[in-house]
C-alpha cells in the first residue's frame, strides 16, 4: 500500500493526490459509520413493517408503534454515539456540529407537521407522499451536510436518497415503503460499512 504523503516531494498524479487526501481525512475524522449502519437498519425495519401492514400481514397500528419505537431508539442511540465521538471536541467544530444537529431536528419536526396537515387529504395521498417527503428531506440534509463538511460521500448519498424519494412518489403503497426501506436503508448501510472499513484501515 502506498503510504506517501503530498509533502514527500515525489511527483504524484491527481488520482494519487486525491487518494492521499482521503486517507489523511479518514485518519483525522471520527468513525461515524455506526450512525449510518444504525439508521440504515432502522429504515429497513420501518419499510418492511409498513409493507407488511399494507399486505395485511400485521396491523397498521403495530407498524406505527414499531416506527415510533425505532425512531426513539435511533435518536437515543445517535445521541450516545455523538457524545462518545465528540468527546474532547470543542470550539468552532463543536458549534458547527451542534448547529447541524439542530438543523436535522428542525427539518424533521417541520416535515412531520406538514405530513400531519396532509392527513386531511385522505389516505391515498398521505400514504404515498408522506414517506417520500420524509426521505426527500433526509436526502437534502445529507447533501447539505456533504457541502458543509466537504464530504463527497455524504453529498453523493444525499443525491441517491433524493432520487429514491422521487421514485417512491410514483410507486403505490405499500410497495413505496418496501422501495424506501430496501433501497434507502441499503444505501445507508453500504455507506456506513464503507466508512467504518476506511476508518479502520486508515488507523491500523
Amino acid at each position: 500500500m502506498d503510504e506517501r504523503t503530498i509533502d514527500d516531494g515525489a511527483p504524484v498524479s491527481a488520482a494519487d493526490a486525491l487518494a492521499i487526501i482521503e486517507r489523511e481525512q479518514a485518519r483525522t475524522e471520527p468513525d461515524i459509520g455506526p450512525f449510518f449502519l444504525l439508521w440504515g437498519a432502522l429504515w429497513l425495519v420501518i419499510g418492511l413493517g409498513w409493507f407488511a401492514a399494507g399486505q395485511g400481514v400485521v396491523d397498521p397500528r403495530a407498524a406505527g408503534i414499531a416506527t415510533l419505537v425505532a425512531v426513539v431508539v435511533g435518536s437515543v442511540a445517535s445521541t450516545l454515539l455523538g457524545r462518545r465521538i465528540g468527546r474532547g471536541v470543542s470550539g468552532p467544530s463543536s458549534r458547527q456540529g451542534l448547529m447541524y444537529g439542530l438543523c436535522w431536528l428542525v427539518a424533521l419536526v417541520a416535515t412531520g407537521a406538514i405530513v400531519g396537515g396532509m392527513a386531511r387529504f385522505g389516505d391515498p395521498v398521505s400514504s404515498t407522499i408522506a414517506p417520500a417527503l420524509f426521505v426527500f428531506v433526509v436526502g437534502v440534509m445529507y447533501t447539505a451536510g456533504g457541502v458543509f463538511w466537504r464530504s463527497t460521500l455524504d453529498f453523493g448519498l444525499g443525491v441517491v436518497v433524493q432520487v429514491i424519494a422521487v421514485l417512491a412518489v410514483f410507486v403505490d403503497a405499500p410497495w413505496n415503503s418496501l422501495l424506501v426501506g430496501v433501497l434507502g436503508g441499503g444505501a445507508l448501510i453500504v455507506v456506513g460499512a464503507y466508512r467504518s472499513i476506511r476508518y479502520r484501515r486508515a488507523n491500523r
